[in-house]
């Protein structure tokens, strides 16, 4: 059976925050995670711009990338989610105290906000994030979490994920929208905006 990984991108000894990156996935499937997958992939630049992010900037972040075991939410997205908390424990253990910060892409987004009741966890980033309108909302009031998704996008439209950034907000999430014009799912065209976007949002919360 395969497990998920924790793979390190910045283990600086005192850090400000530890930040933590999800990959996307697929709606149905029980094949492994490999690290050759395109959703793994995109994700190495965005967790490298993060760290870059921090150094220029004086704030140093702890960060890493989860490697899921399986590349399906599977229903009810129990085994994806089982793996963040498993995650999350494990840099809990690294870095007592130290806060959390989320950033996730697609389905990485789906799986982290049913993290977001860990109260480790100071903030999060979700890029073009699968949220769907059933989802419970378990983020406490005052929670910050950032939105940012592609005009373009086909696979998770924008529009889809209205109804719950309603109930987020409803709850007293306090989420911040941004849409990329011109922009699809994988991110690719105005790369530097999203990973710019994204690192400026981890910083904030970081402070």
């Amino acid at each position: 059976m395969n497990s998920p990984s924790l793979l390190p991108v910045s283990e600086p000894d005192s850090p400000a925050a530890v930040v933590l990156v999800l990959h996307g996935g697929r709606a149905n499937s029980m094949a492994p995670v490999s690290g050759r997958n395109l959703a793994v992939l995109r994700l190495r630049p965005v967790a490298s711009a993060i760290r870059r992010a921090g150094r220029r900037a004086g704030t140093p972040l702890a960060v890493y990338r989860l490697q899921l075991a399986v590349r399906g939410w599977n229903g009810d997205g129990a085994g994806a989610i089982s793996d963040g908390r498993w995650a999350l424990a494990q840099i809990k253990a690294q870095y007592p105290g130290v806060p959390v910060i989320l950033v996730g892409h697609s389905m990485g987004g789906r799986t982290a906000m049913r993290l977001t009741d860990d109260p480790a966890i100071v903030g999060m980033v979700g890029l073009a994030p699968w949220l769907e309108s059933g989802d419970p909302i378990v983020a406490p009031a005052g929670f910050p979490l950032r939105v940012l998704h592609g005009s373009n996008d086909r696979i998770v439209p924008e529009r889809n994920t209205l109804p719950y950034v309603a109930r987020a907000v409803a709850a007293g999430v306090l989420v911040d929208r941004t849409v990329l014009s011109g922009t699809a799912h994988g991110m690719l065209r105005k790369w530097f905006t999203w990973h710019r976007l994204t690192a400026e949002a981890v910083l904030r919360f970081a402070s």
